[in-house]
């Protein structure tokens, strides 16, 4: 627990400041984190060719890091991921191989894009999204160990109960809710940004199991141990992954 805390505190320490100072800075430090998260991925496949490794870095990180329409950055992936695959041969390198790296790039690129993208614009929006998740999965954590008797998908999570899930979305509604209402926009409709967080919550607890059924799937778990106590950047990201893409689709609904 001891090393737990202390790594959650140093990547606040790293974290935080970035957010506050925005632009450029944030940039960057997205795409360092970017790269650590497709090295995760790439960490699943054995023999992954060393030219594809690289490729893979550039992609994601380029991609990343340049203003360019979010359709591009979904093509470009799979455009060049396919050509590779022509001149590799299968054994190092085949279709299934070429969609796994597609999917995983393109789901890094766009969830750090639009993470930048969200910051730039309203910080606050940022910070709703985040207590939305830290809420939901720290609530979620406790009313499990204190209430918890009936399991969600024992398959997927053993540890995770419905009492956990059903107590952190209501935590993790009712107080980003408030935030939303109070700092962002007062004039909005209270019924209304209250389903809209409690899809997000939702959506952010789909997102920490479907991970978890990648890691069960590898047969691993973490994705990397980058955080002591912690894991990997995608066993920290998994839930706010969801939670901004779901954001991102919610919202043009609105």
């Amino acid at each position: 627990m001891k090393q737990r805390i202390i790594s959650a505190i140093i990547a606040l320490i790293i974290f935080i400041p970035l957010v506050i100072l925005g632009g450029i800075y944030f940039k960057i430090g997205l795409t360092i984190i970017s790269l650590l998260a497709i090295k995760e991925v790439l960490s699943l496949k054995d023999n992954v060719p060393f030219l594809i490794k690289i490729l893979s870095y550039i992609i994601v990180g380029i991609l990343v890091f340049v203003d360019i329409n979010i359709v591009l950055k979904l093509l470009i992936p799979m455009f060049i991921y396919l050509i590779l695959a022509i001149f590799i041969d299968d054994k190092k390198y085949n279709i299934e191989d070429t969609f796994f790296l597609s999917g995983f790039s393109m789901l890094i690129i766009v969830f750090f894009s639009y993470m930048y993208l969200i910051r730039q614009r309203d910080i606050n929006v940022l910070i709703y999204l985040f207590l939305i998740t830290i809420l939901t999965d720290t609530f979620a954590y406790i009313g499990g160990r204190i209430f918890g008797k009936h399991k969600l998908i024992e398959s997927v999570s053993p540890n995770k109960t419905i009492e956990g899930s059903i107590i952190g979305s209501i935590i993790g509604t009712i107080l980003p809710s408030a935030f939303y209402l109070y700092i962002i926009s007062p004039g909005e409709y209270f019924t209304i940004i209250v389903l809209f967080t409690l899809a997000l919550s939702l959506i952010g607890q789909i997102g920490d199991l479907a991970f978890s059924k990648i890691k069960r799937f590898y047969r691993i778990k973490d994705f990397s141990n980058i955080m002591p106590g912690h894991g990997g950047i995608l066993d920290r990201f998994d839930s706010i992954i969801f939670v901004i893409i779901g954001y991102i689709i919610l919202i043009n609904f609105m």
